[in-house]
């Protein structure tokens, strides 16, 4: 359904991973998320989406994402993707656990990134 939306609206707030805005992101979809949501705020900005704070400025979130979704501002997919595609997001945690893990964790010689499995 969300590929079929001219947006997705995310009004919650106590989510601190919510997939589904990185979901309508790789189907090309701006979010209009609540500011005050625990996390996935840092996959909005002026090519994703929008915020609002509560409902003292939601009709004004409203009206600027769809206004913005009719003269084509929005460029979600391609955002994702350029910042947050296997490599990238691999690469990021592959130095994670080096700097953190590395008297724990050998990784193989040559390793350029990881991937995490069962998420």
């Amino acid at each position: 359904y969300a590929k079929q939306s001219k947006f997705v609206f995310l009004p919650q707030v106590y989510d601190a991973s919510p997939r589904v805005s990185t979901q309508a992101l790789a189907l090309d979809v701006p979010v209009l998320m609540n500011w005050n949501i625990a996390g996935g705020w840092k996959y909005v900005n002026e090519k994703t989406g929008e915020f609002f704070h509560d409902m003292s400025d939601f009709r004004e979130s409203l009206d600027r994402i769809m206004q913005s979704i009719a003269a084509g501002k929005y460029e979600p997919r391609k955002y994702i993707f350029q910042h947050y595609d296997d490599q990238n997001s691999g690469t990021r945690l592959k130095q994670f656990v080096e700097e953190n893990f590395a008297d724990r964790v050998t990784l193989p010689l040559g390793t350029r990134w990881l991937l995490p499995s069962g998420a």
